[in-house]
């Protein structure tokens, strides 16, 4: 298992470890945006253990050049259509990824792992979670996208054992930044691809996990088993 390379904030469950959440923010972003929305929902004192890999800084946009953490090379100017060129970046990070996913495996297992994300880190957690060789419990994805050019890409190589990996998606009414209809096609395509999909539309902009509230701890008790169950 190849050695973590990427750094890590950990926030530990309260009492016993249930489960892990591996949490991926969006561009720009630090792990300290998720780590409010895993506060905000109480998940460590559900015993999940949440997990918050930090992108490298890469230089990003045509305006000022820049660096920003991001989880591949990417254009401020069309965050939902990187192009064809964003995907050797896509795989090579995804790389790194696994082995941050491979130690909470391997800690908690995989049925008792989720992995989660916003944005560009929703893509992310995608493409992780699909081409994961383990079952894991579920994946959830706000404001998320799938470039053209991804399609193919995760049809021929997704994991067998992911086939009807369920997921949660929630997308902000109000997202002009990766409108709504980006996350309905993700939606759509999944639901083609017979994953059991929970869509959730909010009253909010572009915002990690805006106005999310019990709909995605309700997921993960489903996925998981509610606590103490």
């Amino acid at each position: 298992m190849p050695a973590v390379d990427l750094p890590v904030e950990v926030i530990e469950p309260v009492g016993g470890h249930r489960a892990t959440v591996l949490w991926l923010h969006g561009l720009g972003q630090e792990p300290e945006s998720l780590i409010e929305v895993a506060d905000r929902m109480g998940l460590d004192r559900a015993g999940i253990r949440g997990v918050f890999p930090r992108a490298p800084l890469r230089p990003i946009g045509r305006v000022s050049g820049e660096p920003a953490r991001a989880w591949f090379q990417q254009d401020v100017f069309s965050l939902d259509h990187p192009g064809p060129e964003s995907l050797p970046s896509v795989l090579a990070v995804e790389r790194r990824l696994r082995a941050v996913l491979d130690e909470e495996t391997a800690r908690v297992g995989a049925g008792r792992t989720v992995v989660a994300g916003f944005s560009q880190g929703a893509l992310m957690s995608l493409v992780l979670a699909l081409r994961y060789p383990q079952r894991l419990a579920g994946l959830a994805l706000y404001a998320p996208f799938l470039p053209e050019e991804a399609v193919p890409l995760l049809a021929s190589r997704r994991s067998a054992v992911a086939a009807d990996l369920p997921v949660w998606i929630g997308h902000g009414a109000f997202d002009w930044v990766i409108p709504e209809q980006s996350g309905a096609k993700v939606r759509d395509v999944l639901a083609d691809w017979g994953h059991p999909v929970r869509w959730q539309r909010y009253r909010a902009g572009h915002e990690a996990f805006g106005g999310v509230k019990r709909g995605l701890p309700a997921f993960l008790d489903r996925v998981l088993g509610p606590a103490g169950g």
